[in-house]
């Protein structure tokens, strides 16, 4: 017969045994075979009409056995909304060893002109939500479904606004011009653009004028509107008699191509310009 003291022993042993198989059994089902998280996610091929949202998730294989992934079925959510379901099956699965991490990317193409009925608020930004599942095979087929739910913001990107102004004329004659190409940069959106690096190209009429890179502050601040001037010098006995005709016109026309290089709240952003537009000329001696 037991004595009160081992009664008390037997008790707290098994109260501690138990401890440790309910501890044992949540970490066994905290640890999954595969499991899914989000490492980053990107914004790509951003535009006046739209931009593509990256999700690179990283795969984790936590077993013994080598998986595939096979297919997946996605459901995108703007601001909660649906905005489509995606099932894909892979000609060329995914090979997930075992013990091993693999990084895969899911882009969300996000077109702004479908985007309105999805808006709220200021409506420059939004949320995508990326959900679903994913279907893994190891090697005796038995498929195993992970689930997916990812989130990010986006921004909902206005272009910024191009206006040229008048050319300040200097010298106008036979032989050659000497002028400033002068126009505006606005930026319509919410937020800075600290932009590093403007590479352009000028037109005038056919002919292209100049190649090169802006210099001086480029920064635009939230609402801001900047005027740069580019100072020109035109040979017409070299560069042709064409370009001279171009440019006595009243309002020769020109075409200006951007691409601009800048950061900002949302990351690295680069994203292209083009504006054609005829000018007044303003002579100055």
């Amino acid at each position: 017969m037991m004595t009160k003291r081992a009664v008390l022993i037997f008790l707290v042993l098994v109260a501690a045994l138990a401890a440790v198989t309910i501890n044992s059994a949540a970490g066994v089902a905290a640890r999954k075979n595969i499991e899914l998280t989000l490492k980053e996610t990107r914004i790509e091929e951003l535009s006046g009409s739209g931009l593509t949202l990256s999700f690179h998730v990283r795969m984790e294989n936590n077993s013994s056995r080598n998986y595939l992934l096979v297919s997946y079925q996605l459901q995108v959510m703007i601001n909660e909304k649906e905005y489509f379901r995606l099932p894909v099956s892979l000609d060329r699965p995914v090979e997930l060893p075992a013990d091993s991490q693999v990084v895969v990317s899911f882009p969300v193409r996000v077109s702004y002109q479908y985007l309105e009925p999805y808006l709220s608020g200021t409506g420059q930004q939004a949320t995508c939500r990326l959900a679903g599942d994913l279907s893994f095979q190891d090697e005796r087929k038995k498929t195993e479904k992970v689930a997916l739910n990812f989130r990010a913001d986006f921004p909902v990107f206005k272009l910024p606004e191009v206006r040229f102004l008048p050319l300040r004329v200097r010298d106008l004659t036979l032989g050659g011009a000497d002028f400033d190409f002068r126009f505006v940069l606005g930026n319509p959106n919410g937020y800075d653009l600290l932009i590093q690096k403007i590479s352009l190209e000028l037109w005038l009429g056919d002919r292209v004028i100049y190649r090169g890179q802006l210099a001086g502050d480029k920064t635009l601040t939230a609402g801001e509107s900047k005027t740069y001037s580019l100072p020109l010098i035109l040979d017409f006995f070299e560069q042709g008699r064409e370009l001279r005709n171009s440019l006595e016109k009243e309002h020769p026309s020109f075409t200006l191509k951007l691409n601009i290089e800048a950061d900002s709240a949302w990351g690295w952003l680069v994203f292209p310009l083009e504006a054609t537009a005829a000018t007044a000329r303003e002579f100055s001696r």
